[in-house]
Formats: structure tokens, sequence, C-alpha cells
């Protein structure tokens, strides 16, 4: 007589007895499977991946979820009720320390094993190298060429590359679906932990746009929202799948605390393939456009102001090598990604004699000359310039990520309603459409507009012609939050500015009165 099988639990029944002596605190997880979100509830309320889900709501396993724009994430970011994603800091070091060596890519058939990263690199040959080959472990601990130093070094370079391809793929096509995380209590504030989305929520950070999603697991109740039950969220999610005809298969996980839902239409693709393979191509773009070269950075250099570039110079350099990730730690793999240093300089005319024009009504002496940065690069290679009295209270290269690889110079694009009478030392200010777009610019320095911008151009053209962009239409914006503007703005409007342009003079002008000029004592505080 044949005996029968022991009856075997089900994977609901095993999982719900797991997760029954979890508490939220815990680290844990436990994925729960998949199914096909289709318009009807019943279709897929009698999945396992579904029930364990509203099972773990039921029994407070996780956080109260609620639907939040992200207006009012930046808005605990700035009032410091949330702690800061870092608005992509590190990893735009990392980004500038292999873009001119080569681009990250899929992996290469040698190196698939189980367990390895699923990127890899390739030089500006078009051939695969070692990435370790383009970092510097002198004086590490570790082995440069051993797959965990490999993978992780290849990984740091892919969500780097990620971040700057998904600032132009969310301006060009709006957020595919929510991010979603949970709230947590981290150095006497609140922190959001977020998955899938970590870089997803550096870019939302970076980029100030109120109107991007985030489901928050939030018993802490950081934000005023309103509680939302699973439907409801799985129908935003099937939502944005509609407008975007995705494909509607999703996965379920618990994950420390909240429930992870992921689809592939997250990042902007019919999958996760998908979007990798658009994130190797943005940035092979990216990286044959930098010709090899090093990040270039020019700083408006006038006679007259003293000290004032020097200052912005030394700034610029400490909030640059602050940003290197575990440069100290030489067992950290993130130690090699430190060769990397912008080309720093003064956009001093008394050293181009290619420029010859008169000065006259002129604010300062770069105020054409900065038109010449193309052309002092060979039309080679990506340069940034400031002005000199732009000075930076954090790294200045996420802002790089603002310009699309297709476009020939970035800026923030103000549009002041009214501009202050005077400047300086009571100078009169002339208000023109597109007034200080040029004072922070990224150029694309090999871009097609940017040729034309020659020296013979340069000496003869109108300042309505070059500083009204007449010589291109390919512009893209950087968000105004960035660099704000003293005299129509302040750190209370924007606490977390990268930056303040002093338009109106300060101390470096000899004999002003500055007054009436706000914000000095920051001034000080930053150049001391």
């Amino acid at each position: 007589m044949k005996i029968s099988d022991p009856v075997t639990e089900s994977k609901f029944e095993s999982i719900q007895k797991r997760l029954s002596v979890v508490e939220k605190t815990d680290r844990h997880y436990e994925h729960f499977g998949s199914f096909n979100l289709t318009p009807d509830k019943e279709d897929y309320q009698d999945e396992d991946a579904y029930r364990l889900a509203q099972w773990c709501i039921d029994e407070d396993k996780v956080g109260k979820l609620k639907f939040v724009k992200w207006s009012e994430v930046d808005e605990k970011l700035n009032n410091k009720t949330l702690n800061t994603f870092g608005q992509c800091g590190p990893n735009s070091y990392a980004y500038h320390n292999f873009l001119r060596h080569g681009w990250t890519e899929s992996l290469r058939d040698e190196k698939k094993v189980k367990g390895s990263a699923n990127m890899d690199f390739m030089n500006t040959d078009e051939e695969y190298a070692d990435i370790s080959d383009y970092c510097n472990f002198e004086d590490s601990t570790l082995d440069p060429k051993s797959e965990h130093v490999d993978m992780i070094v290849n990984s740091v370079y892919y969500h780097a590359a990620k971040a700057h391809w998904l600032v132009h793929s969310l301006q060009k096509e709006g957020q595919w679906g929510p991010i979603i995380g949970r709230t947590y209590k981290s150095n006497g504030a609140y922190s959001l932990a977020i998955h899938p989305g970590s870089v997803r929520s550096q870019v939302f950070e970076l980029m100030h746009d109120p109107d991007m999603e985030i489901c928050v697991y939030d018993d802490y109740d950081v934000f005023d929202s309103p509680v939302i039950t699973l439907d409801e969220y799985l129908m935003i999610i099937s939502d944005k799948l509609k407008q975007r005809n995705g494909h509607r298969n999703i996965s379920i996980a618990y994950s420390n605390g909240y429930l992870e839902v992921n689809h592939g239409n997250q990042d902007g693709g019919d999958g996760r393939t998908n979007f990798r393979k658009e994130v190797f191509k943005f940035n092979k773009k990216a990286s044959k456009l930098s010709a090899g070269k090093p990040l270039s950075i020019y700083i408006g250099y006038d006679s007259n102001h003293g000290e004032l570039a020097e200052q912005n110079k030394k700034l610029l350099e400490k909030h640059i090598n602050k940003t290197m990730s575990g440069q100290n730690n030489k067992n950290d793999p993130h130690c090699g990604i430190n060769t990397f240093q912008p080309v720093i300089k003064f956009l001093d005319i008394s050293k181009i004699p290619e420029y010859t024009r008169d000065y006259a009504n002129q604010s300062t002496e770069f105020t054409y000359s900065r038109f010449l940065i193309p052309y002092l690069e060979n039309f080679e290679g990506y340069s940034i310039f400031l002005d000199d009295d732009i000075l930076f209270r954090k790294s200045i290269l996420p802002l790089f990520y603002f310009l699309n690889p297709d476009d020939a110079v970035a800026c923030v694009q103000y549009d002041f309603d009214k501009h202050n009478e005077t400047k300086f030392n009571g100078e009169k200010n002339v208000s023109y459409p597109k007034k200080l777009w040029s004072s922070f610019m990224i150029f694309n320095n090999s871009h097609e507009d940017c040729k034309k911008l020659t020296p013979e151009i340069i000496n003869t053209e109108t300042g309505k012609y070059l500083h009204q962009f007449e010589w291109t239409d390919a512009v893209s914006k950087i968000p105004e939050e960035h660099i704000i503007t003293e005299g129509h703005n302040t750190l209370k409007d924007y606490p977390n500015a990268s930056a303040i342009h002093w338009t109106r003079g300060g101390p470096w002008i000899k004999d002003m009165n500055t007054s009436e000029i706000n914000m000095l004592d920051i001034y000080d505080y930053m150049v001391d």
C-alpha cells in the first residue's frame, strides 16, 4: 500500500508564519511573488503575493501608506525635517572620474557568472577594459583586480551614469511610476529609505520638480497626506502603466518594514533590461563628447574684484573634494575613485590675445569673453563658466547632469519680472530678456552651435546676440533653486541652494557701500 505524501505548507502559509514573529523594525526580507495587474481587482486579489501584502497591512507589519508629491518632500528637506539624499554629490564625482575614459556597458560574456554585477566598462577605443585601470589603489589594501572591487566600482559608475540619463528621461517623458520607501528616525531628524528608487530620490532632489510622486510608509506622520489602501496604490500604478502602454506584471516583497513593489516601467521602459540599454547608450554619447578631456571650469576674472576669483576657486575645490566617497578608508573600494580633478581656470582677458573687443558698456572684464570658452577648449569636451560672484555652498558637479548631450549649453533660465535699478557701485542695471542666463553656463563645446562662437563673432557681435542666446536654440534648463540671486531671493526661500549669486556687488569692489547687500554674513563665513 502506498503511503500518502505528508501535507506541505503552502507558500502563503510558510511566509505568513515567518512574518508573524517579525517586527517592523527588524531587518527582514521576503519575496512574495508576482502577478499581472489587471483593471479587474478580482483577477489579482486571489494571488498569494497580493494576499500576503494585504495581510502585512492588516497585521500592522508595515507602516501607514501615503501618496506624496515631491513638493512635500522638498518642503521637509528645506525645513530640515528630512535629511538630504545628497543631491547626487558623490555619484557626480565618480561620473567625472570615469566619463573621459569610457562608458558603462553590458557585461562581457566571460564575466557572466552567478552573482556578478550586470554592468561592465568599455574604454574610448570601444574595447572592454577593467575599470580599476582608471582608479588609484596605490595606498589601498584591496586587490583592484578582484571580482569584489570590480563589481562595486562598475556599479558606482553605472548608477552615476543612470542619474544623468534619468534627469533627461524625466524631463522628456515624465515619471513612469512612483518610487516607494519608508520614513525612519536618524540623527534627530527623519530620513527616507527608498528602494527601488535610491538613485531616483537623489535625482528628484536635484531636479526640484514638485509633481514627482512617491509612496511612503509613514508611521511617524512626517507627511500630512491621507493614508491609502493597497488597492488604491495598485490603481495608481495601473493608471501609469495604461498611460505608457507598459506591461502589467509586478512583483511584491517585504523589505525591512515596508512593501517593495517593483515593475520594469518605473525607470522609463518596458523592462529593466530595456532601460539599462538606454543608460549605456546615453552614457556612451556623453563619454565620446568629452573627447578624453576632464571637465574644465572657468571663473570670470576681473582685475577690479580683488581676490574674489581666487576665493571662488578655493570654494569649488573644497566642495568637490568633500564628495569623494570613501577616500579615507583604504579598505573601501570607493577609495580608488579619487583621480579626478577638474581643471579650474581664470578667464582673464589680459591672457587671451584673440580677444580684442573694446571695453565699453561692460559690467565686468569678462562680460563678452565668457563666450570664447568653447574656442579656448578647441571646441572639445565640456566646460563650465561662472561669474566670479557666484559662490558655491556645495559641489558644482551635480549641475552637470542638467546638460543634455544633444544640447549646446545648459543654464539657469531666470524669469525675473523686475530687476534692481542699480548694481555694483551705483551703476545702472539694464534689463533685457534672458538676463543672468549667461552668468552660469555649462558648454557642450563640440556642439555645432558652440562652434559659431569664434573670436571674430565674440569681438563683433551684439550683446543681444550673445547674452540672449540667439546663437542657439539648444539650451538645457537648470532649476533656479540651485543658484539663488541676492536681491531677489534668500536662503529662507531656498535653504538647500547650491550657490549664491551676489549680482549687486560686495566687499570685493573697492570703496563700495555694501550696507544694502544681503547675505554678506554668509559670504564672510564661506570665504573665511
